[in-house]
């Protein structure tokens, strides 16, 4: 066993030198650079129109996956600075995924409409499994707190979580993000 422990912290060791500097520091305290190996979950989730898919339908880009829900009073505060990092990322490889929690889409695209935040694509969970299977593996809880973020790499691996604000329109932040693009 202590054989296998060797191997994984040298694995880990060889990832951090291949990553370019500053890529894996975390941005502000309350963002917690994730184990490795720890991937996306691949529930269905439903966008406005209608269509079914999963978070994969997002891999090839950086995302930065954000929980909530319309009757969260942080989430007001923090989806309008979403959009704005939705809006100025676009093009650079970087996706911000709005996964709602609501209990129907009117609600979610409701919300999203009535703060006139038209750079997030209104997508819902609408089993909240997704939310819970990221809770459970990078929480230990079932409860989903929101806003809850999860950056994910292009590979689709969760490589920070972060529970609570984050000044996403800050350079820390987003150096973060397109140094994770760009390697």
């Amino acid at each position: 066993m202590r054989f296998l422990t060797t191997i994984a912290a040298a694995l880990y060791a060889l990832t951090l030198s291949l990553t370019p500097a500053g890529a894996l520091d975390s941005f502000a305290s309350n963002v917690v650079i994730s184990d490795i190996g720890a991937t996306i979950p691949v529930e269905q989730i439903e966008y406005a129109d209608g269509r079914k898919g999963t978070l994969k339908d997002f891999e090839g880009n950086v995302m930065v996956v954000t929980l909530w829900q319309a009757d969260c009073p942080f989430c007001h505060k923090e989806l309008p600075v979403l959009d704005r990092l939705s809006r100025d990322m676009d093009g650079q490889g970087i996706k911000v995924v709005a996964l709602g929690l609501d209990q129907s889409m009117s609600q979610i695209q409701g919300f999203l409409n009535g703060k006139q935040l038209n750079s997030l694509t209104p997508i819902m969970d609408s089993e909240k499994i997704n939310g819970s299977l990221f809770s459970i593996e990078h929480f230990g809880s079932f409860s989903i707190a929101t806003p809850t973020s999860f950056i994910v790499d292009k590979s689709g691996n969760v490589v920070a979580r972060v529970w609570g604000l984050v000044d996403w329109d800050g350079d820390p932040a987003r150096d973060f993000l397109r140094n994770l693009a760009a390697s």
